[in-house]
């Protein structure tokens, strides 16, 4: 048995699977299996990972096109590994990745995570957590802040126990394209999580946006996610990320001139206006203290390794 069982998702991802599986086959860390799960790619995907000969990498094509939190379940259950990691088809994991986040692997630990960069085609990098992007991540009881702070993991930086995603019971049908969040939840609330504070991966920006439609019914996830775990939070956290996601779903009715008077209508009587007349201020904010501090990740890599 593999120590760790890596799993690549798959879906016409041929601009980029190559960087994604040699950035596997480059970890320090020798104990791995590889399973690549095609949903389905009418691309060359197929083709470029029978490329590899490696023994280790174990390619899997879905019986159907599915959602994306179909397809994360059925590749978990081909999973043979103590641990179970996730690299997205367009991200990149950086050489020490599995031999930085192994040793944090205690008994009562059940998701290990690291920092992630975001990197655009312009060369431009940034912190893919805003929301800890001076300080160091949270560690030991994350449930409060993954609801508080916003889903700030990034899936290609997360390990998971396996026996702790099977104690939890994978990842429900109703679940299609927040399977991501909804692990780190559900994971969190019964188990510690470990950091890597320096930068394990690196996450590919490019030019294409999600739907509309997706990004409608990706909210209207979190909002099931929000409810479902609702008794376990403060009613005034479960308030704001209500408001925090209604009006994200405001906004992208507003973008519709079909849907412009209903999303109105949800700005202003489930969202929040105030934090729309804010944005640009805080956007403006941001960039510049960017400009100013350098971001806690930066002030690591100018350190001298040790």
């Amino acid at each position: 048995m593999p120590l760790v069982s890596i799993i690549l998702n798959v879906r016409n991802g041929a601009p980029t699977l190559r960087e994604a599986i040699d950035s596997v086959l480059a970890q320090t860390c020798k104990d791995w299996e590889l399973i690549v799960w095609d949903d389905r790619s009418t691309d060359a995907s197929a083709a470029i990972v029978a490329e590899y000969s490696d023994s280790r990498v174990r390619y899997f094509l879905s019986p159907q096109e599915v959602s994306l939190g179909k397809a994360r379940g059925d590749a978990i259950r081909q999973a043979e590994g103590e641990w179970v990691a996730f690299l997205d088809q367009d991200d990149i994991w950086l050489p020490r990745k599995l031999e930085k986040q192994l040793p944090l692997a205690d008994n009562d630990v059940g998701l290990i995570y690291g920092r992630t960069v975001r990197f655009f085609r312009s060369g431009r990098e940034r912190d893919y957590d805003q929301a800890h992007e001076y300080q160091l991540l949270p560690e030991g009881d994350i449930f409060t802040q993954l609801f508080t702070k916003s889903c700030f993991i990034a899936m290609s930086s997360a390990m998971f126990r396996r026996s702790a995603i099977e104690a939890i019971r994978g990842i429900p049908d109703e679940v299609r394209i927040i399977p991501d969040y909804y692990l780190y939840v559900a994971i969190a609330r019964k188990y510690r999580a470990r950091a890597v504070q320096e930068v394990v991966c690196r996450y590919r920006m490019d030019s294409g946006s999600m739907s509309h439609v997706v990004a409608f019914e990706m909210h209207q996830e979190v909002l099931w996610l929000i409810d479902k775990w609702a008794d376990k939070l403060d009613p005034h956290t479960v308030a704001l990320c209500r408001t925090r996601h209604f009006t994200a779903i405001a906004l992208e009715e507003m973008r519709n001139r079909r849907t412009l008077r209903q999303g109105l209508a949800r700005l202003f009587t489930q969202g929040s206006v105030g934090s729309q007349l804010v944005r640009p201020f805080a956007s403006v904010f941001h960039l510049l203290r960017r400009n100013v501090w350098r971001p806690y990740w930066r002030r690591l890599h100018s350190k001298p390794s040790v």
